[in-house]
């Protein structure tokens, strides 16, 4: 007699859960399980899972990249009793926050889990393009995974291997620039095999134009400018990117994995556990929606809202400013009421149920990346001002034009702010350009933001099981 058996929900296709129909096991093993061409596909499915679990883009990740920067902060009549979110907030963490070990062994699940696929779904009988392109999606999220891992933590254990039982996991620390080799080549080789696109259900997968956007952002992140502008124009001419004509567009529901997104992390409201935390989360608690308070995670700083120009269309897409005399009504405590807008799914019957992707690179990115590195080889070039303008133009801004390469620099980051803002790029760029301590210490000076807080640190409990784990500097 057959069993249905759910397997995790993934992505496009992986909006919904996966039903294979199976001869009931006892249990699941490596030599009962990759037989056929749906345990491949299953076993390419957990890869991508770990995204939107709460250990990362489910909620960890926001506080990492937002809440830990001048855009979001906790404080003035708000107040979280999540002691790891005031932590980052604040910059009072150690490497016993539980943060760091909740991102840390989830991003080393996934990592394992492709390195099980790239290992075992070469052995499976079954279509072999297809074959090859899933193995080429388990290295492109192993790479997109160590590149996670590189930049919030600096060198880390790399493995590649299959983890098959508890012994000799005595690992030391990569150099950055050896995990940085093994990221590009992970994104190389996939980029070669990867699709331009998908049809129907398969759509969110990684993508050709993925990798190469991935690149782009490891070269431009290693200050590689030529190679990081080459890798942007390279998405730049595949076609089938462009930007929505007006910002909120890019947000709506019904233009997900649409012309302007390049990789999202997957969501599926409804009541089948593959829900977007985002939307009920990042709005405030006493904003109900079907009922149901939110938290206010990344609370915006009146800093971010006050640096977009009151005709800057993006303003209002991005934060909305409540008030005591609103409705709903703001608590007259909260000396600014800004919280995130980006996000919103009225149809959704719990915070953790909206339908909203996670845009972890859009076109616009792309567009800035290209401008960004193009200005870093030489000022004044034509097609940097022609990317950023086309952003500029959308906000309702007037155009760039005349700067020097100092303050073509400043105002690409200042755009990049304002058109990315709560979409996890401000803590990487303000690392990368070792803005983070003036930025944070602009927003409060009361914040202790210190050279160490360049890298986060290596989890405690890591540490504790493997000795061979070197601290970062300063913990």
């Amino acid at each position: 007699m057959k069993k249905t058996i759910a397997v995790l929900c993934l992505l496009g296709g992986l909006t919904a859960c996966e039903v294979l129909e199976q001869i009931p096991e006892a249990n699941f093993t490596p030599t009962n399980f990759y037989r056929n061409a749906d345990d491949a596909k299953a076993a390419v499915s957990v890869v991508y899972d770990p995204l939107n679990s709460g250990n990362m883009y489910g909620q960890i990740m926001w506080i990492l990249q937002d809440q830990a920067t001048d855009d979001a902060e906790w404080g003035n009549g708000r107040s979280t009793a999540n002691q790891p979110k005031n932590d980052l907030d604040r910059y009072t963490f150690t490497p016993a926050t539980s943060t760091f070990q909740s991102l840390w062994g989830t991003v080393y699940q996934a990592i394992n889990r492709a390195n099980t696929v790239i290992a075992r779904v070469p052995g499976i009988p079954m279509d072999e393009a297809l074959k090859i392109r899933y193995v080429a999606e388990a290295k492109f999220l192993r790479g997109f995974y160590y590149f996670t891992l590189v930049r919030l933590f600096g060198g880390v254990p790399v493995q590649l291997n299959e983890t098959t039982s508890l012994g000799n996991l005595t690992v030391p620390r990569a150099s950055v620039e050896d995990v940085y080799q093994q990221v590009i080549g992970d994104f190389t080789e996939a980029e070669a095999v990867l699709p331009v696109s998908y049809p129907g259900i398969d759509r969110g997968r990684a993508t050709k134009g993925a990798a190469n956007a991935f690149l782009a952002k490891v070269y431009l992140t290693r200050q590689e400018w030529a190679k990081a502008s080459a890798k942007a124009k390279e998405v730049m001419d595949l076609g089938g990117y462009d930007l929505w004509t007006n910002f909120h567009e890019a947000f709506l529901l019904a233009n997900k994995n649409g012309k302007e997104a390049v990789f999202e992390v997957q969501a599926l409201g409804g009541g089948v556990g593959e829900g977007s935390f985002m939307q009920g989360y990042m709005r405030p608690n006493f904003d109900r929606v079907n009922g149901v308070a939110g938290f206010g995670d990344d609370p915006a700083t009146e800093n971010l809202y006050r640096t977009y120009a009151p005709s800057d269309k993006r303003r209002d897409v991005t934060i909305r400013l409540y008030s005591a005399t609103t409705t709903p009504a703001a608590p007259a405590s909260v000396v600014f009421p800004g919280y995130v807008y980006k996000y919103l799914d009225p149809t959704a019957t719990g915070n953790g149920d909206g339908s909203n992707n996670y845009p972890i690179i859009r076109y616009a990115d792309v567009l800035l990346m290209y401008a960004e590195a193009l200005n870093e080889q030489a000022a004044g070039n034509a097609d940097a001002y022609a990317a950023v303008n086309r952003l500029r133009k959308r906000a309702g801004l007037p155009d760039l034009a005349g700067l020097t390469q100092d303050q073509f620099r400043d105002a690409i980051l200042l755009e990049r702010r304002l058109e990315l803002a709560f979409e996890g790029h401000r803590w990487y760029d303000l690392a990368r350009t070792k803005r983070l301590i003036g930025a944070v210490k602009a927003q409060n000076p009361g914040i202790d933001v210190q050279e160490r807080h360049y890298l986060f640190p290596i989890p405690q409990t890591e540490r504790d099981v493997n000795p061979a784990l070197e601290q970062n500097p300063g913990y």
